[in-house]
C-alpha cells in the first residue's frame, strides 16, 4: 500500500478527527455547536473549521506546496486570533495531524514499511504549522494595533471635550 493512497482512503477519517482537535480546544458548550449542524449560514465557524481543513489536508496529499495553504489556513487561524486563544492553543490542531496520521497507519501494522514517507509527512505538517504560527501572530498583531488605536481616539475625543487640546492639536 502507498502512503498517498492510504491517505486517500483514509481522508474522510483523518479529516474528521482532525476537525475534532480544533473543537476539543473549546469549552463544552462551545464544542458541541461547533461540532453541531454543518450548514455553513447555521453553524459558520463549524462550517469553516471542516471545509478548510479538508482543502489543507488535499493540498498536503497532493504534494503541493504548503504556502499553497496560507488562505485555508488563515480562514481558521483569524477565528482562533479573534478568540484570543495563546499561539500554543491555536495552534495545537496542526501537530496533532501527525499523531492522527501516525495513529491511522498503526491499525494498518504498516508503520514500518512506510516509514520514510510518514517522515516526509511530518516534516510538511512541521514547515504547515511554523506558516501557521506566522499567520497567527500577523493577525494578532493587526488586533493589537486595531485596539490601540481605538484607545488612542477615545483617549483624544476624551481629552477634546475636556477643552484639554491646544488648537493645533484638534486640528491634527
Amino acid at each position: 500500500m502507498e502512503f498517498s493512497k492510504f491517505l486517500t482512503d483514509n481522508q474522510k477519517g483523518i479529516c474528521a478527527q482532525w476537525t475534532d482537535a480544533i473543537i476539543k480546544t473549546y469549552p463544552d458548550e462551545g464544542a458541541k455547536f461547533f461540532s453541531g449542524s454543518s450548514n455553513q449560514f447555521a453553524n459558520p465557524v463549524g462550517h469553516t473549521f471542516r471545509s478548510n481543513i479538508e482543502k489543507i489536508f488535499m493540498t498536503l496529499l497532493r504534494g503541493g506546496d504548503v504556502a499553497e495553504c496560507s488562505t485555508d489556513l488563515d480562514g481558521i487561524l483569524r477565528i482562533r486570533a479573534v478568540q484570543g486563544f495563546a499561539p500554543s492553543v491555536a495552534l495545537s490542531f496542526l501537530p496533532a495531524l501527525k499523531e492522527i496520521v501516525r495513529r491511522e497507519l498503526a491499525k494498518t501494522g504498516r508503520v514500518q514499511e512506510m516509514d520514510e514517507a510518514l517522515h516526509d509527512w511530518n516534516v510538511r505538517v512541521d514547515r504547515l504549522t511554523m506558516l501557521g504560527f506566522d499567520l497567527y501572530m500577523a493577525c494578532r498583531e493587526v488586533l493589537w494595533k486595531q485596539k490601540a488605536n481605538q484607545l488612542y481616539s477615545r483617549t483624544h475625543k476624551l481629552l477634546e471635550k475636556a477643552n484639554l487640546l491646544k488648537d493645533e492639536e484638534v486640528a491634527g
